[in-house]
């Protein structure tokens, strides 16, 4: 071995456990907050190469054509894809923006209806005076109404060209992943050979390996539960005569990915408005279907997943909550992978341990 792998094999095997986890914590946190980052298109562009790198084999024993050819032609599908789901979200978004102040009015006003109902029906019961309930109530909506008319939707119209930047920096970060894969495609057999064949490099590979399986794994399992999720909101939301079906669908289904926010961010608000404008079909309907996502994505997930990632979901929420906070928004993602990182280089380290013992 060279120094340098000594010096890692020493820190990561010889030292007791709390010591290998401090250690082993830190080294990831510095290599999240500095280097990944610089990375993340070409890491990306590995996964989606060692993705779909079986399936192009397969393929081109059918077609005799260039691995290269059909992995630009399978990825531009992809990115075209991505591309028509953030066309239909942005679309849908800015006609929805535009009419957002006649929005809140309307929403005030159904709201105040909502509230005279509900304190008349309670004035004389339980000693309650409903007219001066009423009042309190509409004081407190009156501020809140004022200050989003006021502060939150100027800067929501005023924020276009942040939205127009992060736009073009989303598009720029998809296309060098593009053709970091067209590239990495070539040489893609000859490095996955040199880390498993490399003394340097084989507890490298290992730990690779089990993070590309998980996020992987993770991947095929949190698609195919979108697409059954965007697919079932945007029919039923369409049979039940709910405006922007496809719109709620789609934004429903990319939430669900997200722990504690899921369709209900989408879900219930709908049903709110329904039940504010009187249409309680509706209303039991978008809250029905509410149920039914939460049951479909703990139906599906333990059979697409099963007990292969091995990490709690709990620690999950911890990693979540600590990537937003070291982060920021990029920490929904670098968080979660953080912690599978630290659990894996654990993992190896205690079993090469043992299996040197």
């Amino acid at each position: 071995m060279s120094d340098w792998s000594n010096e890692i094999y020493s820190v990561i095997f010889e030292k007791n456990r709390l010591v290998r986890f401090g250690t082993v914590t830190l080294l990831v946190y510095l290599f999240f907050r500095f280097i990944f980052p610089l990375i993340a298109p070409f890491f990306l562009a590995f996964i989606l190469i060692t993705l779909f790198y079986p399936m192009l084999q397969h393929i081109q024993k059918r077609i005799p054509m260039k691995k290269k050819f059909l992995a630009v032609g399978v990825l531009l599908l992809i990115l075209s894809f991505i591309s028509v789901v953030f066309w239909v979200l942005g679309y849908n978004s800015s006609g929805q923006l535009d009419g957002l102040t006649d929005f809140v009015e309307e929403a005030y006003d159904k709201i105040q209806i909502f509230l005279h109902q509900c304190c008349y029906s309670l004035d004389g019961k339980f000693g309650w005076n409903g007219y001066e309930i009423e009042n309190f109530f509409v004081e407190k909506m009156t501020v809140i109404m004022e200050n989003v008319q006021v502060q939150v939707i100027p800067r929501m119209i005023s924020s276009s060209y942040t939205c127009f930047k992060g736009l073009f920096s989303v598009v720029a970060f998809l296309f060098i992943t593009l053709i970091a894969a067209i590239l990495m495609e070539k040489d893609y057999n000859s490095f996955i050979e040199w880390l498993k064949t490399s003394e340097d490099t084989f507890f490298i590979w290992k730990t690779v390996e089990g993070v590309l399986d998980y996020i992987i794994t993770f991947i095929k399992a949190q698609g195919i539960i979108m697409l059954i999720i965007i697919v079932t909101c945007s029919s039923v939301l369409w049979a039940a005569g709910i405006s922007g079906s496809i719109f709620w669908g789609i934004l429903a289904g990319c939430l669900d990915v997200l722990p504690f926010i899921g369709t209900g961010i989408v879900l219930v608000p709908i049903a709110i408005w329904q039940l504010l404008n009187g249409y309680y079909v509706a209303a039991a309907v978008c809250l029905a279907l509410y149920i039914a996502c939460i049951f479909i994505r703990e139906f599906l997930e333990p059979k697409l997943i099963g007990e292969r990632l091995g990490i709690a979901p709990v620690l999950m929420m911890l990693g979540l909550y600590a990537g937003i906070k070291l982060f920021g928004v990029a920490g929904i993602i670098e968080g979660p992978l953080a912690l599978i990182v630290i659990y894996q280089l654990l993992k190896e380290s205690d079993y090469c341990r043992r299996t040197q013992s």
